[in-house]
């Protein structure tokens, strides 16, 4: 204890150690731990946010949302506003027309295009089929004489036995390369009898 006091200030040292008049408090546990309802809420919320994630967007259909205006738009507007020029126009200042009406009558060309398309049409309908001849149809076969036939069967057995030759019943031979040179009784007989 005296190496504490001479470390600590001494006016410290004695407020610490005075006589403190203090009132006995009760500690009440606080339990910073959720309660069961709370767990299960939250539980129920996790599941159900689980169950948006794995929901299958397959089987949702597409819509298209109408957005509903209730002001009126620009056009409907416009029209109102004509509608209301037109019931305020002064009419006394209009002249007086006389309406002609035009009929514009197909020309001679026109009609005799459409009398030649009414006859071929008619013409199309009641023909007659007992005119018609019969007509026998000669079908003219343009294959390979048999001897090309043969000839290439032949060719692809021969390809085929080739391909299905058994390359195991071959024997290994050992091939010896051999060069036969001249002697030098050759070769100096030679140049005795070309000189």
């Amino acid at each position: 204890m005296a190496t504490t006091e001479q470390k600590v200030d001494p006016s410290i040292l004695g407020a610490i150690k005075a006589d403190h008049k203090l009132k006995h408090v009760d500690t009440s546990e606080k339990n910073p731990l959720p309660s069961m309802e709370v767990l299960a809420e939250e539980k129920k919320r996790e599941t159900h946010l689980q169950d948006i994630n794995k929901f299958p967007r397959t089987g949702l259909k597409r819509t298209i949302s109408q957005e509903k205006n209730v002001l009126p738009d620009v056009q409907t507007l416009a029209q109102e506003k004509t509608m209301h020029n037109i019931s305020q126009f002064d009419k006394s200042g209009l002249k007086k027309a006389e309406t002609v009406e035009k009929k514009v009558l197909p020309n001679s060309e026109d009609i005799g295009q459409e009398k030649k398309e009414t006859e071929l049409r008619k013409s199309i309908g009641e023909f007659s089929k007992d005119n018609l001849k019969h007509a026998t149809t000669n079908e003219k076969n343009t294959l390979p004489p048999k001897d090309a036939i043969d000839e290439e069967k032949k060719q692809k057995e021969f390809e085929n036995s080739i391909q299905r030759f058994p390359k195991g019943s071959l024997k290994k031979t050992d091939c010896k390369e051999k060069t036969c040179l001249p002697s030098k009784e050759d070769i100096e007989a030679e140049k005795s009898g070309a000189a």
